[in-house]
């Protein structure tokens, strides 16, 4: 992750957006790790994860799952106040399973930023489910079966 532009903190949040989901799209977990504070906190609707450990294990065990994933990162905004940030930004996925199923994600993310070791990350990260099905949007619009909120 770059350091911290001085004049530019949305160029900043862009640029940990877009590295969260290249990451997720090579599956790189070293740099999607990264993106998080120490003490982050993920809700994707399985669970809080806090902490980064246990963010990466999560994330890890959810990726297991598939074959590939391309996630894209949409509009967004943010508002900062000094080195604390909050944010919402969209996004799609597509992605196939080990077992061949096909499926697409819409939904957008609350978050929380700061500034540690002298770059924005994510200080909390919550997902809200708009749609999961084939992506011709025939499959369900709202949270998947089984989302915690």
């Amino acid at each position: 992750m770059p350091p911290v532009a001085e004049n530019a903190p949305i160029e900043d949040i862009r640029t940990l957006v877009h590295t969260y989901a290249d990451a997720v799209t090579r599956h790189d977990t070293k740099t999607w790790s990264m993106t998080w504070a120490k003490d982050g906190i993920w809700e994707i609707g399985r669970g809080v994860q806090s902490g980064r450990e246990a963010i990466v294990t999560a994330f890890d065990t959810a990726m297991a799952l598939f074959d590939s994933v391309v996630q894209l990162a949409g509009n967004g905004e943010a508002s900062f106040d000094n080195d604390q940030g909050r944010g919402r930004w969209y996004m799609s996925e597509y992605a196939r399973t080990l077992t061949g199923r096909t499926v697409f994600y819409l939904g957008h993310y609350d978050d929380e930023y700061a500034i540690e070791d002298g770059r924005w990350c994510f200080t909390r990260r919550v997902l809200t489910w708009h749609y999961q099905g084939p992506a011709d949007l025939s499959g369900t619009f709202g949270p998947p079966p089984g989302y915690e909120k």
